[in-house]
């Protein structure tokens, strides 16, 4: 009846059961209430449960209030905060060549040599 019973919690270990968030501004709360809606709501093709977060109950909220054969989903949000997938980290990263400003190999070994020279123990006055 009361909420005094169980701590808010605002930290989940495993994440949102839908998009994975670990953390939120608001509470996370057990999904039970909620799962019957998941593949209608979220487009979800498997069975989900655990700990759901106060952004996506929202979201099934807002899907019950829908007029009778809409067919809106929220697919995009599914696992949209489990951080970056194997796809994107595996993509090698362009890198940008700067043709006015380019240095040769002889000027970089000459500045690393200065370089060297003032940063070492030979000048040290101590």
């Amino acid at each position: 009846m009361f909420g005094f019973h169980k701590p808010k919690m605002y930290r989940s270990i495993e994440g949102c059961c839908i998009c994975r968030a670990k953390s939120s501004s608001s509470r996370f709360t057990d999904s039970k209430r909620y799962e019957k809606d998941f593949q209608s709501c979220f487009g979800l093709h498997e069975t989900r449960s655990g700990d759901i977060c106060n952004a996506c109950v929202l979201l099934v909220k807002r899907w019950k209030k829908l007029p009778a054969g809409s067919k809106k989903n929220w697919n995009h949000v599914v696992d949209a905060r489990a951080g970056p997938s194997l796809k994107t980290t595996l993509k090698p990263k362009k890198v940008k060549t700067l043709s006015g400003n380019r240095i040769k190999s002889n000027q970089i070994s000459k500045l690393q040599k200065e370089f060297k020279r003032h940063n070492s123990d030979a000048h040290s006055t101590t």
